[in-house]
């Protein structure tokens, strides 16, 4: 092959590497980074529940319980799923102390609340967003608590040798509705909740790797509004072996994100700048 042809072919490959890695991007956005129908998410919760005993006036000692949490895709219309989302809370022995279901609608693309979907109108995240920035905040929705949470950024961990980021909120809400079973609520009294909420994102994917959160809950006069008395201190946490299993998946999510959306990409600029260099350095024989 002269010259002249070695030319001509530089330039179609020149090309062909352009639609690659333009390519490459619509696969991470269309394809890697979206939920799939599929989606389930389960992690094992140590929980401390601490009952205030109104007698001793005090709250009467730490008591372990049983949670399950996890998330689940059950339809997709159009770009938009549902996903159910269980937070179970059981004594040793089995007996219920919690337990809520919600439903939200999740744009399947970017994770985030659709308005008009779910069991009520929600903004922000299913978990947070993908791409993170540092310093970047977001609204997270903890099934726990049903209210709107601005999560913000507290710094840069590692964890299994993965990198997160670490968000902090001290938010209200009320647990009313959820509680009915408790004597009293729902007629005369009402819970309320003072909450710090801790979550830990990997920033690539925004997936949640784990979350812990350390909350008192008091009974008040439905009428007044005052507070009567605390009815449980809790706290919840990411058993080691859930904190394992979601750095495991979120390495392998990231990894294929980096090595499609950049990796491939810089591999191929390089050879299209290459070629541009050996297209203007091959002269034509004379």
């Amino acid at each position: 092959m002269d010259s002249k042809d070695q030319k001509r072919f530089i330039i179609p490959i020149c090309v062909i590497l352009l639609i690659i890695i333009f390519l490459s991007f619509f696969v991470v956005k269309f394809y890697l980074e979206r939920i799939p129908d599929n989606f389930y998410y389960e992690a094992e919760i140590f929980s401390l529940d601490n009952f205030y005993d109104v007698e001793l006036g005090d709250f009467f000692s730490e008591q372990i319980s049983k949670t399950k949490f996890s998330y689940e895709a059950i339809s997709r219309k159009d770009d938009i799923l549902a996903i159910k989302n269980l937070f179970r809370v059981r004594t040793i022995p089995g007996d219920k102390i919690f337990e809520v279901e919600r439903l939200y609608g999740i744009d399947r693309f970017t994770g985030e609340h659709v308005l008009g979907y779910g069991d009520r109108d929600r903004e922000g995240y299913l978990f947070a967003p993908k791409g993170l920035k540092k310093g970047q905040s977001f609204i997270y929705w903890h099934i726990n608590y049903d209210s709107p949470a601005r999560m913000k950024f507290q710094g840069e961990e590692e964890l299994y040798g993965l990198k997160v980021y670490r968000y902090e909120e001290d938010y209200h809400a009320d647990q009313t509705k959820n509680l009915l079973h408790l004597p009293l609520v729902g007629k005369e009294r009402g819970v309320e909740l003072d909450i710090n909420l801790q979550t830990w994102i990997e920033p690539v994917t925004g997936r949640l790797i784990k979350y812990e959160d350390n909350t008192i809950a008091y009974y008040y006069d439905l009428e007044t509004k005052e507070r009567i008395h605390p009815w449980n201190k809790f706290n919840n946490r990411y058993e080691e072996d859930s904190v394992k299993k979601q750095v495991s998946i979120a390495k392998r999510e990231k990894i294929k994100i980096i090595f499609v959306s950049k990796i491939i990409p810089s591999i191929l600029v390089l050879i299209i700048i290459i070629l541009i260099y050996l297209y203007f350095k091959i002269k034509p024989k004379k």
